[in-house]
């Protein structure tokens, strides 16, 4: 009999992976003990890495019976993302590499429920029903979005000539309201006081927090934040989704003191020479499961001490410090908040991100 693995990896039954000081291993072990494959890549080769990887969860999906069968949704979507992979760099039709990893985890939900069926045999009262299921259980924005991909692979499909129709066209997607949500300054400082009390992992995502508040930079920006990007001007952050074709643009953050000491205190939290800023414990980018499962900890123990000492708290993401930074920055009258953001206008940053409840204006003459 299999143990139970001691730490969730996300990896298929059966399927375990071994890093080692040169070489990263893929094995699938059978009910006797013996290894069904081994699959290893030199670990300074991360596409090598990445092969191995897909190709070690593909054949342990077929050996539990979990394979994807021919013609159906979920094989669509499969070769949509590998069209999108094979696409050049400069493409038009290639969508962005956070955009894809968002798309990943989109796609999980819309296999749940359209997976098995054939994409010719959806209609537009299927993708109604998933809009409104999903709204019932409090996702109605996040519906929105995996239906939006869903239109984009069957369209895939309708080049690949496997239906004739998308019925996403023309579908009324659920109504949203922008979230409102401003952190108020003291809630980030009790965040930065409790991580720094528990340490290690929650102090690198409270650093990571307080650092995006201070360069009014979103989630993506911060969590993929390289060492590169500390400059002896300032910090370098990217601006913005990089669509096909568009040079990376960047935004320079100029030092102020509170800004050097958090991302110097970030990085002396390394225990290696990770190329990340707020890297995890295996030098890689925190997953989205793996940083939301540390965050909502962190969160509840701020709960309890704000509790405690009766004061105001209420808990808060990372996407929450864009809009918040923003908002403070207006306050205070910066007139280049448009430059802060990467925003091209300042459209946007009105309509999303500036969440002042009360408008202060000077009285006329």
């Amino acid at each position: 009999m299999i143990s139970r693995r001691k730490t969730p990896d996300g990896l298929p039954f059966r399927l375990y992976r071994r890093e080692g000081k040169f070489k990263v291993s893929y094995g699938y072990k059978l009910p006797n003990g013996t290894w069904a494959f081994r699959l290893a890549a030199q670990r300074n080769n991360p596409d090598a890495v990445a092969e191995i990887d897909q190709e070690a969860r593909r054949r342990a999906d077929e050996l539990n019976g979990n394979f994807v069968l021919a013609g159906t949704t979920e094989a669509l979507i499969n070769e949509y993302f590998k069209w999108q992979t094979r696409l050049p760099a400069d493409s038009e039709m290639r969508k962005a590499d956070i955009t894809l990893t968002e798309n990943r985890v989109e796609a999980k939900n819309l296999i749940k429920v359209f997976g098995k069926v054939k994409p010719a045999s959806i209609k537009p009262h299927h993708i109604y029903r998933y809009l409104d299921r999903r709204a019932e259980l409090g996702a109605p924005a996040k519906a929105n979005k995996e239906i939006a991909l869903l239109s984009a692979v069957l369209e895939y499909g309708r080049r690949l000539g496997e239906l004739q129709i998308n019925p996403c066209r023309g579908i009324k997607y659920n109504p949203t309201r922008p979230r409102q949500k401003y952190v108020q300054p003291h809630e980030i400082a009790l965040a930065l006081e409790i991580g720094r009390a528990r340490g290690g992992s929650y102090l690198v995502l409270a650093l990571c927090v307080h650092v995006a508040y201070l360069t009014v930079s979103r989630p993506e920006e911060m969590r993929t934040l390289v060492r590169q990007s500390s400059t002896e001007e300032g910090l370098v952050v990217p601006v913005g989704k990089r669509k096909g074709g568009q040079i990376q643009r960047t935004k320079l953050v100029r030092w102020s003191p509170a800004l050097r000491s958090a991302v110097n205190e970030a990085l002396a939290l390394q225990r290696t020479a990770s190329v990340y800023v707020f890297g995890n414990t295996s030098e890689q980018v925190y997953s989205r499961s793996g940083w939301n499962t540390i965050w909502k900890r962190l969160m509840g123990y701020c709960q309890a001490v704000a509790t405690e000492r009766e004061i105001e708290f209420s808990p808060f993401t990372l996407a929450d410090m864009r809009p918040s930074a923003v908002t403070d920055r207006m306050e205070e009258g910066d007139d280049r908040i448009t430059d802060a953001t990467g925003h091209a206008d300042g459209k946007m940053v009105a309509k999303v991100y500036d969440r002042r409840r009360v408008r202060k204006v000077r009285p006329t003459a």
